[in-house]
């Protein structure tokens, strides 16, 4: 079984450092990580924004799926924009930990979307829209 994520989360990260982040640091961090879906041609998949960064090197990102992720997509981008925003020479530092995650369900309580296999869902869009017409389709303005 594999749950759908369709909801905002933030994702709070630690850097692991012993000395405080300058407000360089800080900045070239909020610069890295802003960009990061536009850089890797993924916002069609998710929008990033950053919350928050402590000079502890603690930061939050809000993420807003846009299609149909897993949990198991989700830790692929954030891993993924971690380590690339580390890659930049502005940026000393090497290993994170995800701390934590908050999620921001729109309707508490409601089930959570599952599939067996994901295509599965995908296949079953595609058909559905395959039985509209561009041209039949009218204004209702």
């Amino acid at each position: 079984m594999t749950v759908i994520v369709q909801n905002p989360l933030d994702v709070i990260i630690a850097l692991e450092t012993e000395d405080e982040m300058t407000g360089e640091e800080i900045f070239a961090l909020a610069d890295a990580l802003d960009g990061y879906e536009i850089e890797k041609e993924v916002e069609d998949k998710l929008v990033v924004d950053i919350v928050e960064i402590s000079s502890a090197g603690v930061f939050a990102v809000h993420i807003i799926p846009k299609q149909m992720l897993t949990y198991k997509d989700l830790i692929f981008f954030i891993n993924d924009m971690v380590s690339t925003s580390l890659k930049r020479e502005d940026l000393p530092f090497e290993k994170f930990n995800v701390k934590k995650v908050l999620f921001r369900t729109t309707e508490p309580g409601k089930p959570s979307e599952t599939t067996d296999d994901l295509s599965d869902i995908k296949e079953k869009v595609a058909r559905m829209w395959k039985g509209f017409k561009k041209d039949s389709m009218r204004s209702y303005a």
